[in-house]
């Protein structure tokens, strides 16, 4: 369990992220000569920020329910390093997204 306080600085990380993009995006909107292209290009971005934050709560939410079962049901081990290893793949593609975001971002601020 030792692994949720990490997962909840991801979280906090990529919200922080996803506000300052929002944010961006609204700055561009705002202005009448802005690039469709690239306010289609950060609006692509916020919706893989919001799908890794998606497996990064699922995430936190099978390590908790793992520990909760294996406190109760002692005898199902099993299942909860099922729930556990689910819990791990959630975190790993949440990381995923966030690496292709991350790619991504350079070229978007080349073209910006």
């Amino acid at each position: 369990m030792t692994i949720i306080p990490g997962v909840g600085l991801i979280i906090m990380s990529t919200s922080n992220i996803m506000l300052i993009l929002n944010k961006e995006i609204t700055d561009l909107i705002a202005i009448k000569t802005a690039d469709c292209e690239v306010v289609r290009a950060k609006l692509l971005q916020l919706k893989r920020l919001s799908i890794s934050i998606v497996f990064q709560y699922i995430a936190v939410f099978l390590f908790l329910l793992a520990g909760v079962i294996l406190a109760v049901f002692s005898n199902c081990e099993f299942l909860s390093k099922g729930l556990l290893i689910f819990g791990v793949l959630s975190l790993c593609s949440s990381i995923a997204i966030l690496l292709v975001y991350s790619i991504k971002a350079v070229s978007i601020r080349q073209i910006h």
